[in-house]
């Protein structure tokens, strides 16, 4: 920059140390900083910091170093006609603009700004800024751009790094007369502070910015996992080991250059990604409290214009055991994933705990839950604490029902319109899911829906002849509106094994000629498998209690086939279902809530570490009988059927 700019000399550097931490005006402040200064145009970087109005003074801690120069890099600079700022404390924001490190722009309080204008619309590709004490602590920030000065886009969210020197922070190119700073804090107190700020143009020759392949920094203590993927939008959850505000940065294809910003600090987060187009693949990148994690991709919903959807479903897995091992190694192969994943309950043995979670499926599940969007339901180990409420905690699903519950909800992928019920709630006193609820809001989703494939997906089997049975509860409930409504295939768990029944209608397998819905149960994911109670009756087209496995499903068109496929890699058992499909594709009624928007999850107090993270208990493997153990079903709402 210019002649003048030099490196930060070492007394510079004392100098700034000796800077008391708090943010000392270098005139009596006001009681209170006006919410609106007037804008306080700037002189033109590299113009003599002695033409500068007199409120620029070099404040007390900074006299005598006065020498300090702005050294930038990586950043083709761009001249700034002028300077405002939401608040100033006596450091005013044209200080930014004298090629001095040893004079700042400073205001209290988070989310203060400082705007850089540069006369005229130009093409922007980054910022290079020189934090003032940027060596003793970093601040929390992103950068705006906008044409007219009031309506700003988000381009780059991050923290600061610990250094005294200018750091470039980049950007796709854009077309912007304005850049805006924004502060919200730094690790030491709510001061926003900065010596030196300047805009940097497009430079072609310039690298494009560098998409990590591996983590770096801090370990994540639980990797980034996607949940509510729609066409438009998705979420991003993880968790981090210290406090602190982070971003994602992500992009079609391999480009990141696209941000998304947690809405708040704190050690749980769920950062949405919008502006996403269907059944495109994009990458991300996870920046946090210091950890970076090395890129992947995942896929977006497909609309109702496609024809094709592959994903796999599986229940009875969060073990954390060698069993859940097993299916893992083979369903964690890229060919195999599928779109998403669907779990149908028990997915943290043995009790559903925050601990349980974390050992027996996110930890196990992390490599595929990075890329593969993941779609569960609740089972009765997941009500074993606080009526499932860890479940609720961990997930972040679509409360597209009257009641906002993430107990049950439903989505479209593809030609397919997916629902999630909880069977538990038949048996627990909720406000935000009982049976009622549940049939009224499932035959007004159902009933909406134009998607010409329907499958229901839960825990508790209507048609079972595992060891719990048949859950005659949920067959007298749901059964009337799945054959109402013409739901194709019905997927739950809870009997630890493989199971699928011939079409049924009522309670008995559909006569010839007549429409019926195939059940089946996967609850061969991880969990220890059981001996059938008796011998396999006349309605069980198959079963399999010796192998480990999961369910893969393609629907083609007007095909659907699924697999069991086992974890040596085996098809054990296979069905295909058949319908004529209309000749045009229906858009979705405008009564069907397809809303992928998810509650916000849990808030944990951004000063004080949660449990989860303070205390971490060791978690042994579900890998026996025993640990993997249900209560006894009621009597009366389940039944051996008949031969």
């Amino acid at each position: 920059m210019h002649n003048r700019n030099r490196l930060l000399s070492s007394s510079c550097l004392l100098g700034i140390l000796l800077t008391t931490a708090c943010e000392a005006p270098s005139t009596p402040a006001p009681s209170a900083p006006p919410a609106e200064p007037p804008v306080i145009e700037a002189p033109t970087a590299g113009s003599p910091a002695s033409n500068a109005p007199a409120s620029d003074a070099p404040a007390v801690g900074d006299v005598g170093q006065s020498g300090s120069a702005l050294t930038v890099s990586n950043c083709r600079v761009l001249t700034t006609a002028g300077t405002s700022a939401s608040t100033n404390d006596g450091n005013v924001p044209a200080n930014t603009q004298d090629d001095s490190l040893v004079t700042r722009w400073s205001g209290l309080g988070k989310g203060a700004w400082l705007t850089l204008d540069l006369g005229t619309s130009q093409s922007l590709a980054g910022a290079a800024i020189a934090w003032h004490l940027g060596d003793t602590r970093q601040n929390h920030f992103t950068l705006a751009t906008s044409e007219d000065g009031t309506t700003f886009t988000q381009a780059h969210a991050a923290d600061s790094a610990l250094t005294a020197s200018a750091q470039t922070y980049r950007f796709s190119p854009r077309r912007a007369r304005y850049l805006r700073v924004t502060v919200n804090g730094n690790t030491l107190n709510d001061w926003a502070s900065i010596a030196e700020a300047r805009t940097c143009g497009e430079d072609t020759s310039a690298p494009p910015p560098t998409v990590p392949t591996a983590d770096s920094g801090p370990a994540l203590p639980r990797q980034p996992y996607l949940q509510s993927v729609g066409t438009s939008s998705a979420l991003v959850a993880f968790r981090t080991g210290v406090s602190c505000t982070p971003f994602v940065r992500f992009g079609e294809g391999s480009d990141i250059s696209r941000t998304a910003t947690a809405t708040a600090a704190g050690w749980q987060h769920a950062v949405k990604l919008t502006g996403l187009l269907p059944g495109r693949t994009y990458s991300y990148v996870v920046e946090a409290c210091g950890s970076v994690t090395g890129a992947r991709r995942f896929q977006t919903a497909t609309g109702p214009e496609t024809t094709r959807v592959h994903f796999t479903a599986m229940g009875d897995f969060g073990t954390g055991g060698s069993l859940q091992t097993k299916v893992l190694q083979l369903l964690g192969q890229p060919s195999r994933a599928g779109e998403f994943l669907l779990t149908l309950g028990d997915n943290a043995y043995s009790s559903g705990t925050d601990a349980e979670f974390q050992s027996n499926m996110f930890k196990p599940m992390a490599a595929l839950l990075r890329q593969v969007p993941l779609f569960p339901s609740p089972g009765n180990h997941e009500y074993v604490t606080n009526n499932g409420q860890p479940y609720l905690d961990n997930f972040y699903l679509p409360a597209n029902n009257p009641s906002k519950s993430e107990r049950y909800y439903s989505f479209d992928w593809g030609p397919v319109h997916f629902v999630s019920l909880d069977s538990n709630c038949r048996s627990f006193t909720l406000t935000d899911c009982t049976t009622a609820l549940q049939k009224t809001w499932l035959a007004q989703d159902l009933a909406a829906t134009s998607r010409p494939w329907k499958i229901v997906f839960f825990h508790h089997p209507p048609w079972s002849s595992g060891e719990h049975l048949s859950s005659t509860a949920m067959r007298r409930d749901y059964g009337p509106l799945f054959e109402q409504y013409g739901v194709d295939l019905v997927l739950t768990g809870h009997d630890h094994n493989y199971e699928r029944t011939k079409p049924m209608k009522g309670d008995a397998v559909a006569p010839a000629g007549t429409r019926g819905i195939p059940y089946l149960v996967v609850g061969s994911g991880g969990a220890s498998l059981r001996a059938f109670p008796g011998s396999q009756p006349s309605w069980s087209a198959f079963r399999d209690n010796v192998n480990m496995g999961y369910l893969d499903v393609v629907v083609d068109g007007g095909t659907l086939t699924t697999k069991f496929i086992t974890s040596s890699g085996t098809v054990r058992d296979s069905l295909t279902l058949t319908k004529t499909l209309p000749a045009t594709v229906s858009q979705p009624s405008e009564a069907s809530a397809m809303s992928m928007d998810a509650p916000p999850g849990p808030m944990y107090d951004p000063k004080w570490q949660p449990e989860f993270l303070r205390d971490p208990k060791p978690v042994p493997p579900a890998d026996t009988l025993e640990s993997v153990a249900d209560a006894p079903e009621p009597a009366h709402t389940v039944v051996l059927e008949q031969q």
